[in-house]
């Protein structure tokens, strides 16, 4: 129980920062202009294709990635974070660089994976793992992926 508050404070913190409007933080302040403040929703009918992470919000999240203390700790945010949210190759590859073993870029790709937008660009995250095993295990993930 004792571990469990620390990463319940993180789950509560990324989702406040993802699916709050600012309106529901401030329902005093009126904006004086009608902003975007999220992507439309990710699986909206008009779109055939979910959209990546707005750049904003992903690098909050991955400030809060690289602020967790060990490499179980980032994987666990990151699993909160996928929760609604789809990412870029780019991005990805970026999750994966904060952490800083392969075993652990494993388990978060094997995460991210299914919530990948553009595979065309999957040599990205390839390229971030250091052994020629884990860069085919991490073929192997993004190739079941795609089915």
């Amino acid at each position: 129980m004792k571990n469990l508050k620390p990463l319940m404070i993180v789950a509560i913190v990324a989702l406040s920062i993802f699916c709050l409007p600012a309106s529901a933080a401030a329902p005093d302040k009126k904006p004086k202009e009608k902003m975007e403040y999220r992507d439309k929703r990710p699986m909206d009918k008009r779109y055939k294709h979910p959209r990546a992470m707005r750049d904003k919000d992903f690098e909050m999240m991955a400030g809060i990635v690289k602020n967790a203390s060990f490499g179980d700790r980032k994987i666990d945010v990151i699993r909160v974070a996928c929760i609604g949210s789809y990412f870029s190759s780019r991005q990805c590859a970026k999750l994966l660089s904060l952490l800083s073993f392969d075993d652990n870029k494993i388990k978060a790709l094997e995460v991210i994976a299914p919530r990948l937008v553009d595979m065309e660009n999957a040599d990205k995250i390839i390229k971030e793992f250091s052994f020629s095993s884990n860069k085919d295990k991490a073929a192997s993930i993004l190739k079941r992926r795609n089915r």
